[in-house]
């Protein structure tokens, strides 16, 4: 009977130590720190981890507890005091804890605390696991950084091209006044003179439609772009925009269908700036549109919305080209390989105007078919 009990007890004894060397092997091979804690707020068991990243042996962290380690490895003792709180008032409950603390040495540690239970719902300890996130964290900042600074150059650029518009299209305006004056002279050119004359009103007028694109462009980025909003009858805009744009249309041979005037709401917008949405989107329709082609208007109500439509027969756009529309400078190329006249920021210029406004802009195109663009302005 004497060597029986021997027995049991020496196998008890063994699987015991079978255990813990299965629980410090679990423990070691983790990659976070582990920290395991009685109901006593002392230190059970620690891994070979968390003593790397507290730089503390192993023997020094199980002979604290709780609040001598927190004082002894926290920078903040404020913060310390906090954690502790907070893990010892869900020490009875079934809660788990996530937080970021700051030791000593500027460790930046991600932990996580929960409960351990035996299967009577008794709770018999704390295990903690911790995290280096110093590394992750130093590339956050870096990163908030950078994009800090990205956003100051681009705001100081901005307000740069903002506020000297005065200084740019003065001159430009000049410029192309002279060159018409010139051309309206009673006294005879020759050709070459004309030439002349027209090349220099025709390129003044190209270079002053790219300032003031990139100066609108510049003014609604630096927050200066105010609208005038009131309201505005949709159907006298539709027709303003065809009107100016009609003689790009006829030399290019494509026709404009009249807008058909429908019953819809005004919309609450500034005149002007409504005006040069669509001037935009109907010079554009025109511009990918071939001869004997047709680009057309259409509004309808939309919900709280009225929808103008800038429908045309055009070239399409490619599925892969969406996603550039609307890109300052981009200009997407025609299927013969030209890229169309423009600035390459009407689009971009137009979808940020629609946007002050309170609307959205959409489209839809399929190759060798045709394009609509569909502007969603509020009602007013």
């Amino acid at each position: 009977m004497q060597q029986l009990y021997q027995d049991l007890k020496q196998r008890t004894e063994n699987e015991r130590v079978e255990q813990e060397a299965i629980m410090r092997a679990t423990l070691d091979s983790a990659i976070e720190g582990i920290m395991i804690v009685d109901n006593k707020r002392q230190v059970i068991a620690v891994n070979k981890r968390i003593a790397e990243m507290t730089r503390l042996p192993e023997s020094v962290l199980k002979q604290r507890d709780q609040r001598q380690l927190a004082a002894l490895l926290v920078r903040s003792v404020k913060t310390a005091d906090s954690m502790l709180e907070r893990i010892n008032g869900m020490q009875e409950t079934d809660g788990t804890l996530r937080d970021e603390i700051e030791l000593i040495d500027g460790t930046v540690i991600d932990w996580f605390s929960a409960p351990v239970r035996t299967p009577d719902g008794t709770q018999v300890a704390r295990v903690g696991f911790f995290r280096d996130i110093t590394a992750e964290r130093h590339a956050h900042q870096q990163l908030e950084q950078a994009r800090e600074a990205a956003e100051a150059a681009s705001k100081a650029k901005s307000l740069f091209l903002a506020n000297i518009s005065h200084e740019l299209r003065t001159p430009l305006t000049a410029v192309i006044g002279l060159a018409d004056l010139l051309l309206l002279e009673r006294d005879p050119l020759v050709d070459r003179q004309r030439e002349y004359l027209e090349g220099i009103a025709s390129s003044g007028r190209h270079l002053l439609a790219l300032v003031n694109d990139v100066l609108d462009l510049a003014k609604i980025e630096a927050g200066k772009q105010e609208l005038n909003l009131r309201s505005v009858e949709i159907h006298e805009v539709i027709e303003e925009g065809l009107t100016a744009i009609s003689p790009l249309a006829n030399a290019r041979g494509v026709a404009l269908e009249p807008a058909t005037r429908n019953d819809v709401p005004n919309v609450r917008a500034d005149r002007v700036r409504l005006r040069q949405i669509l001037y935009n989107l109907i010079s554009n329709a025109v511009k990918f549109t071939d001869r004997d082609g047709l680009v057309r208007v259409r509004a309808h109500l939309d919900g709280d919305k009225v929808a103008i439509a800038v429908i045309d027969t055009g070239v399409g756009i490619a599925r892969a080209d969406l996603s550039r529309l609307y890109r300052s400078f981009e200009q997407l190329t025609l299927p013969s390989g030209d890229r169309p006249g423009g600035t390459g920021l009407g689009l971009a210029l137009t979808k940020r105007l629609v946007e002050m406004h309170g609307g959205t802009i959409d489209v839809e195109s399929e190759l060798g078919v045709g394009t609509t663009f569909t502007v969603r302005i509020p009602v007013g």
